[in-house]
């Protein structure tokens, strides 16, 4: 595959900004990610009417999240709104109006860009990438995967982690142990889940782009980890002609041709 991307982006500090990628065909790719000022976006904690309505607020399109098991199941949506709910870590589509949402507090979720239509979301926590699902979602396109965002994760500075499990993370991304290892602040053995994920699509051929911080100490969502929180925060994929409604914040932007 030759793809050419220019990462010609305005810079931003904002966590909650919104990347935009130009499609082949005029439209366009949005990601948005959200921060606890917007809330709770737990697939399964928070009652529908009020999750659907803060979904609407954050993103006014028919909504997607999948009940996400650290898995590599990977649902295919076929309408907007489609398989809400679902059993699923990967989250994939090719039309328009379609939200698809990531819902996070730790793990990295990672949207996959297709060469011309398709785009994913993808829930890579540390079972999901030992499991391989970072190279599932790929392999799940019927089409050449262009690039790849990394949105908030924790950061090995915030990960302690044991030998053992990093071991099974390394042999699932397919790179070595030395390659998704860190150090916590405090010099502890870590798990370097930006790395891993990146390894993982390095090794596939997809260049990657990060678009957020560490959810324990930089990003300004939810983190299990650090803080015990129980809400989660969302990063959100959908294309577009460019009208959609999207809550007022930062832009970033990108383009990609192939």
């Amino acid at each position: 595959m030759t793809t050419t991307t220019s990462m010609s982006r305005r810079s931003s500090n904002s966590d909650d900004a919104t990347v935009t990628i130009a499609l082949a065909g005029g439209s366009e790719l949005r990601v948005k990610t959200s921060t606890r000022v917007d809330g709770d976006f737990h697939r399964l904690e928070v009652p529908y009417s009020e999750l659907e309505s803060r979904r609407r607020s954050f993103v006014d399109l028919p909504w997607t999240q999948l009940d996400e098991h650290h898995g590599v199941t990977v649902v295919r949506v076929d309408a907007p709104g489609a398989a809400d709910g679902e059993p699923g870590d990967v989250a994939i589509t090719d039309i328009e109006g379609a939200v698809l949402g990531c819902w996070v507090g730790d793990c990295a979720p990672v949207v996959l860009v297709g060469a011309t239509r398709e785009f994913a979301v993808v829930h890579a926590g540390w079972r999901g990438l030992a499991s391989g699902v970072i190279q599932t979602a790929i392999r799940a396109f019927r089409e050449p995967v262009a690039l790849a965002l990394l949105g908030p994760a924790i950061g090995p500075c915030c990960y302690e982690f044991g030998a053992l499990e990093l071991a099974a993370v390394a042999a699932g991304v397919g790179d070595g142990f030395g390659q998704v290892a860190g150090r916590t602040r405090d010099g502890q053995l870590a798990l370097d889940v930006p790395a891993a994920v990146a390894s993982a699509c390095r090794i596939e051929g997809v260049p990657v782009d990060v678009i957020g911080g560490c959810t324990g100490c930089s990003h300004r969502g939810y983190s299990h980890r650090v803080r015990r929180d129980t809400q989660r925060h969302v990063v959100a994929a959908w294309r577009s002609s460019g009208s959609t409604q999207i809550r007022s914040g930062t832009s970033r932007s990108a383009e990609m041709g192939s």
